[in-house]
Formats: C-alpha cells, sequence, structure tokens
C-alpha cells in the first residue's frame, strides 16, 4: 500500500501540474485537482490494498502457506508498478472509448487485484517450495 500511494502522489503531481489533464471545470484551479486526485488515489489504495490481502489471505489458507509471507520488496514493486500503469490505462481508455471510461477503470481494478494475487501467492508457494528442497538436502 506504501508503494502505491507514495507512487500515486507522484503521478498525480505530474498529471496536474505537468500535464494539466483534469477537468474542465478544474482548468484554473490545480490546488484543488490536485486535492482531489489525492483523496482519489486515498480510495485507489485502500480498494487495490485490500482486494489483494484478502485474496492473498484467502490463497494462503486455500494453498496452506501459513508462516510463508511475500517479500516487501516484491510488494513495493508490485504497489508501484499498479500505480504507474494506472494512469497510461485511464488515459488510453478515456482516448480509445471515452463512453465506457468508468468501466475500464474497474476492469483496471479487477486485474491489478488478481494478477497482485496471483504473484504474491505464487512468491510464497516458491518460498515454501524453496524450503522444503533445502530441508531435504539437509536430511540427505
Amino acid at each position: 500500500m506504501l508503494g502505491i500511494f507514495s507512487t500515486a502522489l507522484v503521478v498525480s503531481l505530474f498529471s496536474v501540474y505537468v500535464f494539466h489533464d483534469v477537468d474542465k471545470q478544474m482548468t484554473d484551479r490545480w490546488n484543488e485537482a490536485f486535492a482531489g486526485l489525492c483523496v482519489e488515489f486515498l480510495f485507489f489504495t485502500a480498494i487495490i490494498g485490500g482486494g489483494v490481502a484478502l485474496l492473498t489471505f484467502l490463497g494462503h489458507q486455500l494453498l496452506r502457506l501459513k508462516g510463508y509471507s511475500p517479500r516487501p520488496r516484491l510488494c513495493l514493486y508490485l504497489g508501484i508498478g499498479v500505480t504507474v500503469l494506472q494512469y497510461p490505462w485511464e488515459f488510453a481508455g478515456r482516448v480509445a472509448l471515452p463512453e465506457f471510461e468508468d468501466s475500464s477503470l474497474s476492469l483496471y481494478l479487477i486485474v491489478a487485484i488478481v494478477f497482485c494475487s496471483v504473484v504474491l501467492i505464487r512468491d510464497s508457494f516458491r518460498q515454501k517450495r524453496m524450503g522444503l528442497a533445502s530441508s531435504i538436502q539437509l536430511g540427505s
């Protein structure tokens, strides 16, 4: 979640103050537009982070991966990647299919949550497998 939110602040900064990518009614009110984007990214962080935490928890329970947690650096990089890819995805959705702008963002949220959860569960599974392999080598 730290990776998502910290990267979101930088992306929001560039989006508003450099690219001036704001709603038409916010054109001359850059600080308000930036504050609105920050609040929006708080919700984005909570939705992505909560969804990934829930799916990862369920995956750990189903695959019996207790004691194996995802590596913090991987989590940070996934958070950064999810945020960095969100802006181009949303921009492309607005340009390509403006009538489906909200649907495009909803699809992104679902894809990001599932992708991050799969990566984190796979990392935990790999840790478990490596741990079993090392215990077998020690025993022989």
